[in-house]
């Protein structure tokens, strides 16, 4: 049996898995592959892989599309914990009863933050469309660091219906300068000096009677307040410094809890700025 010639599409994505590269160096590692290819069907390829928004493409160079990635990464992560909820049912926290809760642990925030992102998700997903999504954040400092990903999720909860309510409890520049991604339709963004809540490390997602609270290691947490403090530009080199900053190590607690009295009084202390 001869062994199974490989598509151009799958070629294309394996050489551009690394880095873009040049349209005709990209058509010479793929005829090395594929000897006989012509020029024409890699471009019939490519052209189609750029209507389905898999790549992007200047008249030089062809790169993946960071919308495409993200979206493959939120399918694998989506799958992983729809399997990991299989073999662990203490992950599939919305056969949580009312008053019941569960926490987790992370020694880093990046791995919270990943857990974050599957339970946002999911929680997000089964919320109807007549209740809305109220988030708190000390610093909206997620758009600032992943803004493809967090574009891409705003997007999403655009697309299906659902309204947004975030509230900053800083009102440093950044902060403000995090507004200009909210609409003030679907998506609302307020930037207060009044906090909230008294620990300067505690996040807050309510879904309905669902909550997802999150307390983030206080050094960490006292780093990125500083950051904000003394940063007036957002550039390469500031993202790179906060970047850093939320990758240290420390105690990162998340618990998602279902609590229709706690997310009523938090959703009513939305009321004041919306």
């Amino acid at each position: 049996m001869f062994p199974k010639v490989p598509k151009i599409e799958d070629l294309i994505l394996q050489v551009l898995e690394n880095s873009p590269e040049d349209t005709k160096i990209l058509i010479e590692k793929i005829r090395i592959v594929r000897p006989k290819t012509s020029k024409q069907a890699v471009y019939k390829a490519l052209k189609k892989m750029r209507i389905d928004e898999v790549i992007v493409q200047t008249r030089e160079q062809v790169a993946l599309s960071d919308v495409w990635l993200k979206k493959l990464a939120d399918f694998v992560e989506r799958a992983q914990l729809n399997y990991r909820t299989t073999v662990h049912p203490g992950i599939n926290f919305l056969n949580l009863k009312q008053g019941e809760k569960i926490a987790y642990t992370f020694k880093t925030f990046e791995a919270a933050d990943i857990f974050w992102a599957h339970a946002f998700g999911v929680l997000s997903e089964v919320l109807p469309k007549t209740i809305p999504l109220f988030l708190y954040n000390p610093h909206e400092w997620f758009i600032l660091v992943r803004p493809e990903s967090e574009i891409f999720l705003f997007e999403g909860l655009k697309k299906a219906g659902k309204q947004l309510f975030v509230i900053v409890g800083n009102k440093d520049h950044l902060d403000i300068h995090a507004g200009k991604y909210f609409d003030g339709k679907s998506l609302h963004y307020f930037a207060t000096d009044n906090h909230l809540f008294s620990k300067p490390n505690y996040y807050v997602n309510v879904f309905g009677d669902f909550l997802i609270e999150v307390w983030l290691d206080e050094r960490t947490s006292v780093a990125i307040d500083a950051f904000y403090k003394n940063t007036k530009e957002f550039d390469g080199k500031a993202k790179l410094e906060l970047l850093e900053i939320i990758a240290r190590k420390g105690k990162n607690k998340l618990v998602i809890n279902h609590n229709k009295r706690k997310a009523d009084k938090i959703r009513n202390m939305f009321k004041k700025y919306f």
